[in-house]
């Protein structure tokens, strides 16, 4: 059993892929290329919020995994079928809550007056972090989201 877990593990561990850090500014891919809309403006109002996590098949697949073989050594026979069915139920329903609670992230949530008079709302996640009255640039357009940064 031990021999089992440990190589889901590592599984579940090697599909999560890498990242490494760098010192340049990441952007999506969707945004590359295509013409986006730049409007200046004053962030009136910053409310700090979470934003959601991932809920992907990783967290589900990788939790049943673990979830049956942890239950693998339970009862004999059919019982030991059904612990471990209901051992991978419970692995997936709680690996797949651990990812999403894993990948949330803080965020803020803006009120922005724009030079044009009109106001926005913008939600994203931090950092960077916006002020109150801290002039901003509004950048939509492009097949992606609409992003605030500095002008």
């Amino acid at each position: 059993m031990n021999k089992m877990l440990i190589l889901s593990l590592v599984a579940v561990l090697a599909g999560t892929g890498c990242t490494f850090p760098s010192s340049s500014r990441t952007v999506s891919r969707r945004t590359t290329g295509h013409l986006q809309h730049v409007e200046y403006g004053t962030v009136e109002r910053v409310d700090g919020v979470v934003v959601s996590g991932q809920r992907t098949q990783l967290g589900t697949v990788g939790g049943g995994i673990v979830g049956a073989a942890a239950a693998s050594d339970v009862g004999h026979g059919a019982g030991r079928q059904l612990a471990r069915a209901g051992g991978a139920v419970v692995g997936a329903v709680v690996g797949q809550a651990t990812e999403e609670a894993l990948t949330r992230k803080e965020g803020q949530e803006m009120i922005i007056k724009l030079d044009s008079g009109k106001s926005v709302v913008i939600t994203q996640v931090t950092p960077p972090g916006f002020k109150m009255g801290e002039r901003v640039a509004v950048v939509s357009g492009g097949g992606g989201p609409a992003r605030v940064t500095y002008p």
